[in-house]
């Protein structure tokens, strides 16, 4: 029988599996990370109705395992990864070529997307309603069971975080307040300053 450190080994390290990966790899309780990671091997092969599911599945042994809040923190830290150098460039570029943060929201809406997909408002002075009116995340846009809990779409809490603190030059919160894979409409961000 392999030794754990041997079957991590042989889990993937690239792509959006991978970062999870390399994540949980920090975890002492080898057992548990593999039982989370259960099938990782395998993943790269799953069709994306299969991989939805694995991403259920990975969240709701997390949460079992690690609790909820701990769980959070380890989706965060993925979407700290996916917001990348080049999307925080970006997000200053457009901030610096529209000069407002009207004329930043509305640019966003449109950048890279079809029209309505995503709408970006200020709601105030000090408060952004982001509503992403489609799941953009691959990894999980075709799950046919709902999530049960927010805790997969920290990652995009994290990455709208990144981005919008890449923007504005300051730190922003981010609070998810619902989301397409838990069976709503769209997925609402509220993004303070």
């Amino acid at each position: 029988m392999k030794n754990n450190d041997e079957i991590m080994a042989k889990l993937p390290h690239n792509g959006r599996i991978g970062r999870l990966v390399k994540i949980l790899e920090k975890e002492n309780d080898r057992d548990a990370v593999l039982d989370i990671l259960e099938d990782a091997d395998r993943y790269d092969i799953l069709n994306d109705g299969k991989k939805s599911a694995w991403w259920k599945n990975a969240i709701d042994k997390m949460e079992q395992i690690f609790g909820k809040e701990k769980s959070e923190i380890i989706m965060r830290s993925c979407g700290a990864k996916c917001c990348g150098k080049g999307q925080r460039e970006t997000a200053k570029r457009l901030m610096i070529e529209t000069g407002s943060l009207d004329k930043f929201l509305t640019r966003i809406s449109k950048h890279d997307v079809k029209e309505g997909e995503l709408t970006y408002s200020l709601k105030n002075k000090n408060t952004i309603i982001a509503d992403h009116n489609k799941c953009f995340c691959k990894q999980v846009a075709n799950t046919e069971s709902k999530f049960s809990s927010l805790t997969y779409c920290q990652c995009s809490v994290e990455f709208n975080k990144q981005f919008f603190t890449a923007a504005l030059g300051k730190e922003v919160h981010v609070e998810l307040l619902q989301s397409i894979i838990c069976g709503a409409d769209s997925c609402r961000f509220k993004i303070t300053f």
